[in-house]
């Protein structure tokens, strides 16, 4: 589970005997990224658990298969191209960048004031290095056919049969293999639930890929 607030994975913890999933953003931290997040969120995996096994069972029932298997090819299609399109802004950016570097060196060889061009340098170097932090956070997604998504699918079984009646750890096990990941938006009291798939990485984005979840409880 990601909290929606600061991008970061929330830490599970137990309360009660119940599984949470609890945000801790320390109050300087929010202060020095500008970010309104309270000391801590806390999130009821029970609130979640219910409508996410009701989303599963209808998106992967056998009368609705074939139109959620197009919907994730047609997803893993879109994010692949998003990637790569992000990749080459980012590529130009670094292009950018050494063009600047090079320019920088020959002004100080022609005899440019050092700290000036060591200013500018500095500078640049600092925008390269993030560029480049970008560059290697973004996933490196491969586009899966219809086939191979109906392949992963079908090999779990009926998703109902696997769902009902299963261990707390028998669930974790169907939702580390249908890939699903949450984002809490805190303020709202919802969760956004996708689905992607591994080891293709398809990204869920929209239903019947995704679904809203709104929860009780607050922070």
């Amino acid at each position: 589970m990601t909290c929606g607030l600061c991008s970061r994975k929330m830490q599970g913890q137990q309360s009660h005997r119940e599984p949470y999933h609890r945000c801790r953003f320390p109050e300087e931290y929010a202060l020095a990224n500008r970010i309104q997040h309270p000391r801590n969120i806390f999130l009821r995996e029970a609130d979640v658990i219910g409508p996410l096994d009701s989303w599963l069972v209808r998106a992967f029932a056998p009368h609705r298969l074939e139109t959620t298997l197009t919907a994730l090819a047609e997803a893993a299609r879109n994010d692949t191209e998003d990637s790569g399109a992000e990749t080459e802004r980012i590529q130009q950016q670094l292009r950018e960048c050494d063009t600047k570097l090079a320019r920088y060196q020959a002004a100080l060889d022609a005899g440019g004031d050092p700290a000036t061009i060591a200013a500018w340098t500095n500078q640049v170097q600092a925008e390269k290095t993030k560029a480049q932090a970008r560059l290697r956070a973004i996933p490196r997604k491969a586009a899966s056919s219809k086939r191979d998504i109906k392949a992963l699918i079908t090999g779990l079984g009926d998703i109902a049969d696997a769902i009902h009646g299963a261990t707390p750890q028998e669930k974790a096990a169907v939702y580390r293999s249908l890939g699903i990941q949450g984002t809490y938006n805190p303020g709202k009291h919802q969760v956004r639930i996708e689905a992607n798939l591994y080891p293709d990485l398809v990204t869920a984005s929209a239903s019947p890929r995704g679904v809203m979840v709104r929860v009780r409880g607050g922070t």
